[in-house]
């Protein structure tokens, strides 16, 4: 069979496989679909159809490719001279799409999905032979679009946005194959150990409990219209648009490991999540001093409640900035850059950088990140410093995070050509909500610090 062709029927086995799952979880709990478990079958059928023609397209072209073989041998009726030639072996071969490659990703995939171009649909095929190899040890090997070439996420996804660095410093797992869950066992209550009263009396007995935490596996997706002109005529135009949309889906993903609801298909983020520790700073005008001892409060709380220690802070770089501005009581600078070797100071920084730059808080690294909201409290204008033990940070993603889908359309009576990019991940604090401290209160408001 055609390597192309054996890849659709590969593909649509799998959705139905995936859909047959859903059913029969909903069988076997005695309950009707969810909304999510509709709506993704609903989007997989629609895939299946789409599936269905080109499959039929494909298997015509090569019923035909057959018929003119076949007519070839009968007309030469010739032998066929077969020549041996010297073994050779590939040291290296270039993926088919890269930085410097001669063959754009979206360009191709355009062509390929509208143009009907079988050079262009040869050489995504090829590539997406060559993602299979790379993550074949991931358990993903069914994909539902088409894989985004690493370099664009590597050369677009940290620029000019937000971005992740809350997730970054998170556990990072690999999400399940399949399912629209996570599920975590959680022992909350353990065993009691008691002294014995006197000889030959029977322990006391204890009664351990678990419970379920159930975490949704979220989707993410960005969509947006281009003209055939600038797809198919412009310079670059396809791959700026798919960079911005990819470093938009991990700022996106990240703001909502921070203050996602847990509703309308979005993550519970650590500030929502029940149980996490809580201090109050209230101050209409703040300062580091007063600030100080609630931000050591919540590292305590970290300690007293989780029995771990604390590894990040999390901050606004808005309201970092406020910190590094503070100054003593001889109008010294409290944070002080290491260059300068300080003596006994509380808070030490390399350069004011947000992409790192060594700041730390009694030992403990600060990250900066635009993603923390500062529109909360009465007012929406407070902010929010997140101290935790951010090994219990869980994300789920697909291969680490690296692949996102996307597919292409044709919005109905436009000529234009819709793109759709979308991932899936699970994110969760709630296995040990204790190990999160949040400060918040009047006294977060930037605009009042001196």
């Amino acid at each position: 069979m055609n390597p192309f062709l054996k890849n659709l029927h590969e593909t649509r086995d799998a959705k139905h496989g995936i859909i047959d799952a859903t059913l029969g979880r909903a069988v076997e709990e005695s309950r009707d679909l969810t909304e999510i478990e509709l709506a993704n079958i609903q989007a997989l059928k629609l895939e299946l159809d789409r599936l269905d023609e080109r499959i039929e397209q494909v298997t015509d072209i090569e019923v035909r490719k057959a018929k003119a073989a076949e007519l070839a041998a009968t007309v030469e009726g010739g032998t066929v001279e077969t020549r041996s030639a010297a073994p050779a072996r590939v040291t290296y071969e270039e993926p088919t799409y890269h930085e410097r490659g001669a063959h754009s990703f979206m360009a191709d995939a355009i062509a390929a999905e509208f143009g009907g171009s079988y050079e262009a649909r040869e050489r995504i095929h090829r590539y997406q032979n060559e993602v299979r190899l790379e993550k074949r040890d991931s358990g993903s090997s069914n994909f539902a679009g088409l894989v985004v070439p690493q370099y664009l996420v590597s050369q677009f996804a940290p620029l000019r946005r937000a971005g992740r660095p809350f997730l970054d410093i998170s556990n990072r797992q690999v999400l399940p194959g399949s399912g629209m869950t996570v599920n975590i066992g959680r022992l909350t209550t353990g065993i009691t150990s008691y002294v014995q009263a006197s000889e030959n009396t029977a322990p006391t007995e204890s009664s351990p409990d678990d419970t379920l935490l159930t975490v949704n596996v979220n989707t993410v997706a960005s969509m947006w219209d281009l003209s055939k002109q600038a797809a198919l005529r412009g310079v670059g135009v396809e791959d700026q648009l798919l960079g911005d949309a990819i470093r938009s889906y991990h700022t996106k993903l990240d703001g909502l490991a921070i203050n996602g609801s847990g509703s309308s298909g979005e993550a519970r983020g650590v500030l929502n999540t029940s149980g996490i520790n809580s201090t109050t700073y209230t101050d209409a005008s703040p300062t580091w001093a007063e600030f100080f001892p609630k931000l050591v409060a919540a590292i305590q709380d970290v300690n007293s409640n989780s029995y771990s220690r604390p590894t990040h802070i999390v901050a606004h770089p808005s309201l970092v900035g406020c910190w590094l501005r503070a100054l003593d009581t001889t109008n010294r600078p409290i944070f002080g850059p290491t260059s300068g070797n300080p003596m006994n100071a509380a808070a030490v920084y390399d350069t004011p950088d947000y992409l790192g730059g060594g700041l730390q808080i009694l030992g403990l690294p600060v990250v900066q990140d635009a993603n923390v909201p500062t529109n909360l409290g009465a007012g929406t204008n407070e902010t929010a410093v997140i101290v935790g033990d951010f090994r219990e940070s869980y994300i789920w993603e697909e291969n680490g995070g690296d692949p996102l889908y996307v597919r292409f359309e044709q919005p109905d009576g436009n000529i234009a050509i819709r793109t759709v990019l979308f991932g899936f991940s699970a994110y969760t604090a709630g296995k040990y909500p204790t190990a999160f401290s949040a400060v918040t209160g009047t006294g977060l408001i930037t605009a009042n610090w001196a």
